[in-house]
């Protein structure tokens, strides 16, 4: 094996190590699982970026991590080896399965997939490890899996946004942006930081405003606006702030959802990992809106431009044109086949008037009777001044009335004099 291919997945490991790390110190001392296991989401975010076929060395690599992790914290290796082949071996499974469905992981294809991936993985991973501990250390099962699967969950739904985010994975598209709105989104940012540090770390809201655990959604209002102004890369960045705040915070006996007595209290880190994986779920959600809508807005453009060119290289103009309002909606190179601007021609009357005085009562009645519905004959006609000749070809609609509600139609150019004749049964 090449040395590169060995670059990103030892790559990937050291991370897996360091946030591995992290979390036990965040945890703190605890018997079976703690409240947070953020290579949960360092393993999916790495399972999804790699080419399937590139597994092995990055499966074996994390393990490895694993292990020397449970090796520094003098734990049992054997034990250490079970624990890596329940977390990482579930997790690259569901991974696998997702990855063949046949959906696009982007936009809220991507929110489904990361939920069915986070869910199955921190679900089925749980029920091994709460029934090993319960057979061995004999622990509670459903508290054990409630807190071994959530703080898998919430790992994944932290981590894994921020690593496909940043990496160009096609869960986001990101584009420039401009100077207000980065100036916006890092006034956003910051006051994110702010409003944390005020909900976890400070007594202001307790003493102005005679509050405490409500300020704890402040942060979340300004997770939506990083998101919407910086995009998903901003929000996932924004999410991770936000748990390391809270989680740093928490293991320190601070905030509303801890009481000093009670460090490790069961209910204070449910409501913790509830709060974190709403945060993470809001700005997915958001992110994924907004890239399916930006998505739309590409499409259109592209596909506006590809119209206008093929009109273009066919000499061809399109449009629409009001019946109730008399204006035109033209698409094609108007100015370089009708000698002036599309602002120019925008009522039937600049329109008309552009037409030669022999057609112009013929195409009038063309466009306003809407008799002729779908039956309607093609129409050539001349324009001013002994210009091009031009064949009229549209349809109208009609609403549920039976009054006209809209004509559409193209105009094709030609040079060639006898179609008029023809048109006019000369």
């Amino acid at each position: 094996m090449k040395s590169n291919n060995l670059v990103a997945p030892l790559a990937w490991a050291v991370v897996y190590f360091l946030f591995g790390f992290a979390s036990h110190e965040l945890n703190g001392a605890f018997i079976a699982s703690g409240y947070i296991w953020l290579p949960a989401g360092i393993t999916v975010g790495a399972l999804l970026l790699t080419p399937t076929a590139r597994w092995f060395p990055l499966l074996v690599l994390l393990v490895a991590a694993q292990v020397l992790l449970g090796w520094i914290e003098q734990r049992e290796l054997w034990r250490m080896m079970l624990f890596s082949l329940d977390e990482i071996g579930v997790a690259a499974i569901v991974v696998w399965l997702v990855r063949r469905a046949p959906f696009p992981m982007e936009g809220l294809f991507f929110v489904r997939g990361l939920l069915i991936i986070g869910v199955s993985a921190s679900v089925v991973s749980g029920i091994f490890g709460a029934a090993w501990f319960q057979l061995t250390q004999g622990l509670s099962f459903l508290q054990t899996l409630r807190i071994w699967a959530l703080s898998d969950l919430v790992g994944i739904l932290i981590m894994t946004p921020v690593l496909a985010g940043w990496s160009q994975f096609r869960a986001t598209r990101s584009g420039g942006i401009a100077r207000t709105e980065f100036l916006l989104g890092l006034a956003s940012f910051v006051a994110m930081v702010a409003s944390a540090y005020m909900a976890f770390d400070s007594h202001i809201d307790r003493l102005v405003f005679d509050v405490q655990f409500s300020t704890t959604y402040v942060p979340l209002f300004f997770i939506a606006l990083v998101t919407l102004l910086w995009g998903g890369r901003g929000g996932a960045l924004s999410v991770a702030v936000l748990s390391l705040m809270a989680f740093v915070y928490n293991s320190l006996g601070r905030g509303p959802f801890v009481e000093l007595v009670q460090l490790h209290s069961s209910n204070a880190l449910l409501e913790l990992q509830v709060y974190l994986a709403v945060a993470s779920l809001l700005s997915l959600l958001i992110s994924a809106l907004k890239t399916t809508r930006e998505q739309l807005h590409e499409d259109v453009a592209r596909w506006k431009n590809e119209v206008e060119l093929s009109l273009s290289a066919s000499r061809q103009l399109a449009y629409t044109l009001d019946p109730q309002q008399l204006v035109f909606t033209w698409s094609g190179d108007v100015e370089a086949l009708l000698g002036s601007p599309a602002t120019q021609l925008h009522t039937l009357d600049q329109v008309l008037r552009r037409v030669s005085p022999l057609d112009q009562a013929r195409l009038r009645q063309r466009w306003l009777d809407g008799d002729d519905g779908d039956e309607r004959a093609d129409m050539p006609f001349r324009l001013q001044d002994g210009g091009a000749v031009v064949l009229d070809s549209s349809r109208s609609l009609l609403d549920a009335e039976d009054r006209l509600a809209l004509v559409a139609g193209v105009w094709r150019f030609s040079d060639k004099a006898q179609d008029t004749a023809e048109g006019r049964g000369v």
